[in-house]
């Protein structure tokens, strides 16, 4: 997983980013079959809402497939990761949008 280039001088940036990396590798320790997923903001018919964007996970990949109450489990341990994240590190909210995470296989 690639950080993004943020300004060293920035603590609280800096920390959010490598809390946000500690906290993705352990949701693919915990979650063995996920191979990946997006979070992308949400977007409205009628422009953006005042205030903070909403955000979205999608394009989960899951290997191998089992069924739905997998994808549900594993969408479940995603979003309880990012909410406990962005709860403790609101700078992980702006992080979050556009990136897309996948397991690394070494």
């Amino acid at each position: 997983m690639k950080s993004l280039a943020l300004c060293p001088t920035d603590r609280a940036w800096s920390a959010a980013d490598a809390e946000l990396a500690d906290q993705i590798a352990a949701l693919f320790r915990r979650c063995p079959e996920l191979s990946g997923f997006s979070v992308q903001a949400k977007v409205f018919a009628d422009g953006r809402p005042q205030g903070e964007e909403e955000l979205f996970v999608t394009a989960i990949s899951i290997s191998p497939r089992l069924g739905k109450e997998q994808y549900a489990d594993v969408f479940e341990q995603i979003a309880s990761t990012l909410t406990g994240l962005i709860g403790e590190r609101p700078e992980a909210q702006i992080l979050l949008q556009g990136r897309t995470f996948a397991r690394t296989v070494q």
